[in-house]
């Protein structure tokens, strides 16, 4: 299935003074964001919400992002992408400072902490389809996984050292401080992204009388119109829904007993972030003819992961079930965003890469949600394995798809081959 290895890994794409700047950006705010639970979470049980509150105010982190994702996807599209990353981490470092003022004076109550969560999830929303869109302006298409690749092995480092670093912060000084330490980071994002510069712009000059719902019924047209992309989403949201889900809330019971079951579990999740760091290399160095079909088999190394908590493996051997399911979801991530970023239209990539958001936040909510309700129905164990089954049977139907199987999606934007564009009615403005 592959062309071969790469020579090396594409370290050299930082030569590029605006790539470089643009993972400098994202290099810097996935730190602070990472940091964040714990420093919420912590300030949260300092002013007396208690682990009801922490639960109120992270999931006031996530629900936002379901209605605003869409939104930001359209004025990201509308507005440009630069000034649109630019103003939602000017945005979000205002707002932290003010918190941190308002913690360091006054206190706050559990209804500010959650007003605090929901405002920065909104604040982000705008930020994320930009920077998928953004991508394609700043590197050359030939090397669009090599990017990908690369951002996303600075996102995985980040998200390591985010946690680590916050709770030791948080051990020695106010998580007040950590909180500012956040909005530092994203003025330093604003700093670089500020430093940019794209030759030409995504924007179509026929578009931008358009009022905001005849765009974003244009995002829907170039999403749906494309089966290889909304098929695959379905598949990977799907595979959030009834694998991940149940094995993110169920697995620690099935690790070690009251007394260290929680610390091996730890170790267990932590293997699963070192999976994707290596997912995160294998993008830079692999080349797929047909990335779609290979994309489908990355979802194994969760099936695998799932299984091997419902046969009560040994925990070293779950650490190896989570590794690989953190490498194949990695590597995942970087096929469908490059595959994304090859074939839809420069103008429409962000309201497209939304869809994306908010199908992961929703699977992601549902499968929390439903996993211990049905699990204490049917049990543990027999959940875990119709995950299995689930993740086999899907890849089967996916295979059978031509869209899926076909070379890889346009590399015909510049007429150069991949998938053919898929027959439909020419966008106009309703």
């Amino acid at each position: 299935m592959t062309d071969g290895l790469a020579a090396r890994l594409p370290l050299d794409l930082l030569r590029e003074r605006n790539l470089r700047r643009l993972f400098c950006a994202q290099a810097a705010s996935v730190l602070g964001s990472s940091m964040m639970p714990i420093a919420l979470s912590f300030a949260v049980l300092e002013h007396g919400g208690g682990a009801s509150g922490v639960g109120l105010v992270l999931g006031a982190q996530t629900a936002p992002l379901m209605v605003f994702l869409l939104a930001g996807g359209v004025l990201a599209d509308r507005w440009g992408r630069r000034i649109t990353m630019i103003g939602s981490d000017l945005v979000r470092a205002a707002i932290e400072i003010t918190v941190v003022v308002v913690l360091l004076t006054v206190g706050m109550p559990l209804i500010g902490f959650v007003a605090f969560a929901a405002a920065l999830s909104v604040a982000a929303a705008f930020f994320h389809p930009a920077f998928h869109g953004f991508v394609p302006e700043v590197v050359s298409g030939k090397r669009l996984q090599e990017a990908n690749a690369l951002g996303s092995t600075l996102n995985s480092i980040g998200s390591l050292l985010g946690p680590a670093v916050a709770g030791a912060l948080v051990a020695w000084t106010e998580p007040a401080w950590v909180i500012a330490i956040d909005a530092a980071t994203f003025l330093v994002s604003a700093l670089f992204l500020a430093g940019v510069r794209t030759s030409s712009s995504p924007r179509d000059p026929a578009r931008e009388d358009e009022s905001f719902w005849q765009q974003l019924r244009y995002g829907w047209r170039e999403f749906s119109s494309r089966t290889w992309l909304w098929s695959l989403l379905a598949y990977t949201s799907l595979a959030s829904t009834f694998v991940l889900g149940p094995v993110m809330v169920l697995g620690i019971t099935f690790v070690g007993g009251k007394e260290n079951g929680a610390a091996q579990w730890g170790t267990v999740m932590a293997a699963q972030g070192v999976g994707s760091l290596l997912g995160g290399f294998a993008g830079m160095r692999l080349r797929f003819r047909r990335p779609l079909l290979a994309s489908v088999f990355c979802t194994f190394g969760l099936g695998a992961f799932a299984g091997l908590l419902a046969l009560r493996a040994p925990v070293y051997v779950l650490v190896a079930g989570s590794l690989l399911s953190g490498a194949g979801f990695a590597l995942l991530h970087i096929l469908w965003t490059s595959s994304l970023q090859a074939d839809v239209p420069s103008d429409a990539m962000s309201r497209v890469s939304a869809y994306d958001g908010v199908a992961t936040v929703l699977s992601m909510t549902v499968g929390y949600w439903w996993a211990a309700p049905v699990a204490d129905r049917v049990g543990t164990a027999p959940l875990l394995w119709f995950g299995v089954v689930w993740t086999v049977a899907s890849a089967a139907v996916m295979v059978m798809l031509p869209q899926i199987r076909r070379s890889a999606p346009g590399t015909g934007k510049d007429g150069a081959g991949g998938i053919a564009p898929e027959a439909r009615e020419p966008s106009t403005a309703a």
